[in-house]
């Protein structure tokens, strides 16, 4: 069971951390600790502490049961508007979103 929330916790905040543009280097230097910790902890190998989880919600914005929460399709919306976010910019990533788009339509 320790090793299915780990992993789950690891994957959300990897989610979140390349949903909001961070690097693992930003992530981990916004939050005060090493690389090397945060890698261990976004692939299950390693957990964290309350004030570091505390830290991460605040940093990416979610609430601290959104990092131990499984798949859920309600947020997808929010999660599609953020990334569209980090890559209005980029004309050749927003066509390709259009080309996924069109076809699933």
């Amino acid at each position: 069971m320790k090793d299915k929330i780990c992993k789950l916790l690891g994957n959300n905040i990897k989610k979140y951390r390349k949903l909001r543009g961070y690097t693992q280097e930003s992530l981990a230097e916004a939050l005060g600790m090493e690389i090397k910790s945060l890698s261990l902890v976004e692939t299950g190998r390693g957990f964290v502490s309350s004030n570091t989880l505390a830290k991460l919600s605040d940093v990416l914005g979610v609430a601290p049961a959104e990092l131990f929460s499984g798949e859920d399709i309600t947020n997808r919306y929010d999660d599609i508007q953020n990334a569209l976010e980090l890559i209005k910019n980029d004309s050749d990533k927003l066509n390709t979103v259009w080309v996924v788009l069109k076809s699933l339509i």
